[in-house]
C-alpha cells in the first residue's frame, strides 16, 4: 500500500458538498479511503454508501455539541478518520475540495519518489478558490495559496486548529510542495443553500450566537459574497466527476453569480504590497507576508502538463 484518503463529512445533502465527487476523484491513486460520516441530519451516510467501490470504507461519529467553537470537532473528526489510515502516505481532503484526474499519476509519482526520504512529512498542494459560479475563481490576500494535504503515516502527526492543516506535535512540518491543484467548490455551490451552509459553519468556529447573528444571520448573500474584487475567469476544465453537478447547477439557474464583463478583465494591482509580493515570489517562491502552516524543504517538479 501507498496511500490512504481520508475525510470527514456531516450533512453532505443539507449543504449541498461534493463529497461523492471528492472521494472517487482519488479513488484511482488510493489503495484505501476512510470516511467518518458523522451524525447527521439528512442521507448523508446512505450517500456514501453510494459510492460501489471497496476500497471506501466508512466509519461513524456521534455529533458532540458540547465540543463547538474554535474548530475542535473539526479537529476531532480529522483525527478519527486518520487514526484509521494503513499506508505510508494519507491524503486528506474536506468534503467540498476535488482534485482534477490529470494529477493523480503527477502525485504518485511524488508519493514513490519521497517515500523513503524521513525528512519529508508531508506535501502542499495549490488551491484554486471557485467563487460564485465554476467560471470564477477567487485569487487574493486572506485565502490559501497552498496548504498540507498529504502527510505521513506518523502518529506524532494530526490535524491542526479547524482541521484545514496538520502539525507534528504543535511544530510545522517539512514539506514538499507539488505543483498540483485541489478545486476548492465551498464558494461556488448551489445558491440555495449557499447562506444556510456560512451560518452552520460559523457555528462551528463560534459558540457566541450574538457573533453569528451579526457577521452571517443579519447579512444578505449579497454582503457576504464580497470578495469580487479579485476574481478571475477560469478557463482550464473541471475534474471529470464535476461534470454532472455543474451542468445540473448551471442549467437550474442556482450560481450566485452570473459571469460578467466586469469580470473578464485582466486584473491591475497598483498596491504597493502586492506588487513586493509578486515579486518576492517569484525570486523567493513565496509571497513576503504571507502566513504559511510548514516549512518548504523542496519543490518536486513542474506538472509537465498544462494547469
Amino acid at each position: 500500500m501507498l496511500v490512504s484518503g481520508f475525510t470527514y463529512i456531516k450533512n453532505a445533502i443539507k449543504y449541498d458538498f461534493p463529497i461523492v465527487e471528492a472521494i472517487t476523484s482519488v479513488l484511482p491513486l488510493v489503495d484505501e479511503f476512510i470516511v467518518n460520516v458523522v451524525e447527521s441530519e439528512d442521507g448523508t451516510l446512505e450517500l456514501v454508501k453510494s459510492i460501489k467501490d471497496s476500497k471506501v470504507k466508512i466509519i461513524i461519529t456521534p455529533w458532540f455539541e458540547e465540543l463547538r467553537g474554535g474548530g475542535k470537532p473539526q479537529v476531532l473528526f480529522a483525527n478519527r478518520a486518520l487514526m484509521e489510515c494503513s499506508s505510508p502516505w494519507c491524503f486528506y481532503l474536506q468534503g467540498d475540495e476535488v482534485v482534477h484526474e490529470k494529477y493523480l499519476d503527477y502525485i504518485k509519482a511524488a508519493l514513490l519518489n519521497y517515500l523513503e526520504n524521513p525528512l519529508v512529512e508531508g506535501f502542499t498542494l495549490k488551491y484554486k478558490h471557485f467563487y460564485g459560479n465554476y467560471s470564477l475563481y477567487h485569487e487574493g490576500e486572506g485565502w490559501v495559496r497552498n496548504e498540507i494535504r498529504i502527510i505521513r503515516n506518523d502518529p506524532e502527526i494530526s490535524a491542526y486548529k479547524d482541521s484545514h492543516s496538520f502539525r507534528k506535535n504543535g511544530r510545522k512540518l517539512n514539506v514538499v510542495s507539488l505543483d498540483a491543484y485541489v478545486y476548492h467548490y465551498g464558494w461556488a455551490r448551489r445558491k440555495s443553500v449557499l447562506k444556510e451552509k456560512l451560518v452552520e459553519q460559523a457555528r462551528w468556529h463560534w459558540k457566541d450566537e450574538s457573533i453569528i447573528k451579526e457577521r452571517f444571520i443579519d447579512r444578505n448573500l449579497e454582503e457576504l459574497m464580497a470578495h469580487r474584487d479579485s476574481l478571475h475567469f477560469f478557463k482550464g476544465t473541471h475534474p471529470r466527476v464535476m461534470r454532472e453537478r455543474i451542468n445540473k447547477q448551471v442549467s437550474s439557474n442556482d450560481c450566485v453569480l452570473e459571469v460578467k464583463d466586469e469580470f473578464l478583465k485582466p486584473k491591475v494591482k497598483w498596491k504597493i504590497r502586492n506588487f513586493v509580493a509578486d515579486f518576492t515570489e517569484k525570486i523567493m517562491g513565496r509571497r513576503i507576508g504571507e502566513y504559511e502552516n510548514f516549512k518548504r524543504i523542496g519543490y518536486y517538479i513542474p506538472y509537465p502538463g498544462e494547469h
